[in-house]
């Protein structure tokens, strides 16, 4: 009963996907007070979301309820259309939230915005703007009596404002609660043992409200102005942020016909020259157009490695870092201080792939990865001899690692070759000027070195995402469209036995999904803040077309 009597709250939520003027910058509508909806969120919320216009979300549902990959979702709920499937999901609600008109109908004020706090403990709350109070009693009246049987409403004068709550016959409890705040527009709203809260909400000083809290303010200072939502999560409640770590993390959301984009800033708990390795080094070369060009992700480091020296043991894991501290090896001085920024990682998906034998176990000790993926990994590096007597030293340290690593020539190259008990490992070579090469397996070694020797050519990066990341320090490219393509032509072998059936199958998902263009990731910092931003792209006006049917395969 809880669950449904918050759904339209976790609506609020959930819409916060589509619920805001794209490009506007975020603030409050017109006529409402400084702080908005956030006056009335307690800043020691587990979590916290703020929306600002519920008048836009009518253009971004109408938009994005018309993708492929929408309709195919809704077809594996038994929905023709993602339309029809949204359209269902607002009858259950009762206001058709993509519609501004719809919305005032139900008493809402789509302008003033709206918000929810969670607050533990299974309690959470909401808060909207009111248009007019006696409508949206009635909205919420008739959604808690068809939909939770809560029949009897009762009205009640509190600190702060009125209260409405609705209740079963004879219930130790009301079931909603809806508290009309004094002297506002605002309505704050809550279920079962949330309604409680309601009343100290309503009086909640300012200092103690989310409208006061300075690490977000800061950040959002930090953060683009041009977004739709934004989300707090503060540090010290063990709430999706360890204990002992950054202060918050706070998270804004802008929707885009093109893209759909989560960034994110938190305050560096650590050193200033911890977060150095952050800043991107404006000459790094551009070591992109070496990679293979038929390689999906591309990833790069524009950051001085040198300063990599505190961070490494957590990006290598415990158990490498053990063996490299047996081994002895000065990962600083040898290795870090060794490579010069522009390091680049490029994976392909392997043609030998068999995509007939199901999805491979995730654990590298007994699945080998370069069964399915190709991957090249190139750094310059300062000292050709230092490097070189580095990889000197892999052999030896190989046992600590369960590998094995044997010196071999390949085509008069002298290479590092890899294996371990699920078979090949990553290979390492020192190439032309220096550059210290990594690739798996052999045979891409192999042709990575031969076109090493000569000019490079462009990068597999596809000029309509070459500005990902262009300003960062790490930056991740996912082609999703030249993955596509790969699964696509691989040959009949690939597929294994009833491979023609399986290819089909395949090949209708991945259609049903041609509205996504990429994965974007880039990390660096500003100020004193670690920032990230994680992005989908999506095929241009893809969003603004009209909807079409995709038929769900059956494997």
């Amino acid at each position: 009963m809880f669950r449904r009597a918050w759904l339209p709250s976790l609506l609020l939520v959930l819409a916060l996907a589509g619920c805001s003027r794209c490009g506007k910058e975020a603030g409050p509508a017109a006529g409402t007070s400084a702080a908005g909806p956030a006056r009335y969120l307690p800043r020691d919320a587990r979590a916290a979301v703020v929306i600002n216009d519920l008048g836009a979300l009518g253009e971004k549902l109408a938009r994005f309820q018309n993708l492929k990959v929408a309709s195919f979702a809704a077809q594996m709920q038994n929905f023709p259309t993602a339309e029809g499937y949204v359209s269902a999901v607002m009858k259950q609600v009762g206001v058709d939230l993509r519609s501004r008109q719809a919305l005032e109908t139900a008493g809402i004020d789509p302008g003033r915005g709206a918000g929810a706090a969670f607050l533990g403990g299974n309690r959470a709350v909401s808060i909207v703007g009111v248009k007019d109070a006696d409508k949206l009693t009635e909205t919420f009246g008739n959604f808690a009596r068809t939909r939770l049987g809560a029949s009897e409403k009762k009205d009640a004068s509190v600190d702060g404002g009125k209260l409405v709550t609705f209740g079963r016959p004879n219930a130790p409890e009301p079931s909603l609660g809806l508290l009309f705040l004094k002297g506002t527009d605002f309505a704050l709203l809550g279920a079962g043992p949330s309604i409680a809260t309601l009343g100290t909400l309503a009086t909640l000083p300012q200092e103690k409200s989310l409208a006061s809290e300075p690490v977000l303010a800061a950040s959002l200072q930090r953060l683009p102005s041009e977004r739709d939502f934004h989300v707090w999560i503060p540090g010290g409640t063990g709430f999706i942020v360890p204990p002992g770590t950054v202060e918050g993390i706070t998270l804004t959301g802008r929707i885009e016909n093109d893209a759909v984009t989560l960034r994110a800033d938190a305050p560096w708990p650590d050193t200033q020259a911890s977060l150095a390795a952050l800043d991107a080094v404006k000459d790094a070369a551009d070591l992109s157009g070496a990679l293979p060009a038929d390689s999906f992700l591309v990833a790069r480091f524009r950051g001085d490695p040198s300063h990599l020296d505190g961070a490494w043991p957590y990006l290598a894991g415990g158990y490498i870092t053990r063996a490299v501290q047996k081994s002895g090896l000065d990962m600083k001085g040898e290795v870090l201080d060794n490579f010069k920024p522009g390091m680049v990682l490029g994976v392909s998906l392997s043609p030998t792939v068999n995509l007939g034998a199901g999805m491979p176990a995730l654990d590298l000790r007994r699945t080998n990865p370069f069964r399915f993926v190709h991957l090249v990994a190139l750094a310059d590096t300062e000292d050709a001899a230092k490097t070189q007597s580095t990889l000197e030293k892999l052999p030896a340290m190989a046992d600590d690692f369960g590998a094995k690593v044997e010196p071999a020539d390949l085509s008069g190259q002298r290479v590092y070759l890899t294996s371990y008990r699920a078979g090949e490992g990553a290979h390492f070579a020192l190439g032309p000027n220096g550059r210290l090469v990594m690739a798996a397996p052999k045979a891409r070694l192999e042709s990575t070195l031969a076109s090493l020797a000569k000019p490079a050519g462009g990068s597999p990066v596809a000029d309509d995402l070459k500005d990902a990341g262009k300003d960062a320090a790490f930056s991740v490219v996912l082609d999703l469209r030249r993955l596509s393509d790969a699964v696509k032509n691989l040959p009949s072998e690939a597929w294994g036995i009833g491979g023609f059936a399986i290819k089909a199958t395949t090949v209708r998902w991945l259609e049903a999904t041609d509205d996504l263009r990429a994965v974007t990731l880039a990390v660096s910092r500003k100020e004193k803040a670690l920032q990230a931003e994680l992005s989908l792209r999506l095929t241009p006006g893809a969003a603004a077309a009209g909807s079409t049917t995709t038929q769900p395969a059956t494997p």
